[in-house]
């Protein structure tokens, strides 16, 4: 995990990482990653876990900047 990322982004990372390896089905996972951001996270957590995204890509698995991709088109 990048130095660069304080506690809560770190925290945030893992949290999103860990959601992507535990759905509980295999099939969609970014649409399960995204349902469960949608449902659990609050808009701050999901504004921060965005941008996290966009300044350090290389910290979260594929499936989540999926997920996060479908976020933002429902989202806009």
């Amino acid at each position: 995990m990048s130095h660069d990322l304080d506690y809560e982004q770190a925290h945030l990372v893992k949290m999103a990482n860990q959601i992507a390896s535990n759905v509980p089905n295999r099939d969609d996972i970014a649409g399960q990653v995204a349902n469960h951001l949608r449902t659990f996270w609050t808009p701050v957590m999901r504004a921060d876990i965005i941008e996290i995204a966009r300044s350090h890509p290389q910290e979260l698995a594929a499936q989540v900047h999926d997920a996060l991709d479908r976020l933002q088109t429902v989202e806009a």
